[in-house]
């Protein structure tokens, strides 16, 4: 009797951390529009800090789809805090951002807030967010 109710009090310990980590989920909901071809994969990745924006380290969400032309939805759940989305239309389906000769983009782009960058990508502060609660953010992709 003893061992039963040691296994149904971790048992109920375990449940109430899930809970508690479930309730803690943020949900960040984001819109891709600007979509004009339905050709190659539409790639997003979510940022929760300025290294991993910079490729120093991994993204915490990362997520390839087939595109649709005129919108997409995508909707995360994370932890609250602040975050940076990154977004590519790869068109050509070569796994990677193509470029012109001088390094401009040749495949649509965007990022979170709609930030753009001069010379090159924007800056963190100009992409980050805060996530706290239901966050939407609507991204338009440039071409």
């Amino acid at each position: 009797m003893m061992k039963l109710r040691i296994a149904l009090g971790i048992a109920a310990g375990i449940y109430a951390m899930a809970w508690i980590q479930l309730a803690s989920a943020e949900t960040l909901n984001i819109t891709l529009t600007n979509i004009t071809e339905a050709n190659g994969l539409v790639m997003l990745q979510v940022f929760a800090a300025e290294e991993e924006f910079k490729g120093e380290q991994p993204a915490v969400a990362s997520i390839s789809q087939r595109a649709q032309v005129a919108a997409m939805n995508f909707s995360i759940n994370l932890p609250k805090g602040e975050y940076g989305i990154r977004v590519m239309h790869d068109v050509n389906g070569n796994g990677e951002l193509d470029a012109n000769f001088v390094g401009l983009p040749t495949e649509p782009w965007a990022f979170s807030n709609n930030a753009t960058g001069n010379f090159g990508p924007p800056k963190w502060s100009d992409v980050k967010f805060e996530l706290n609660g239901v966050t939407n953010q609507q991204i338009n992709l440039n071409k």
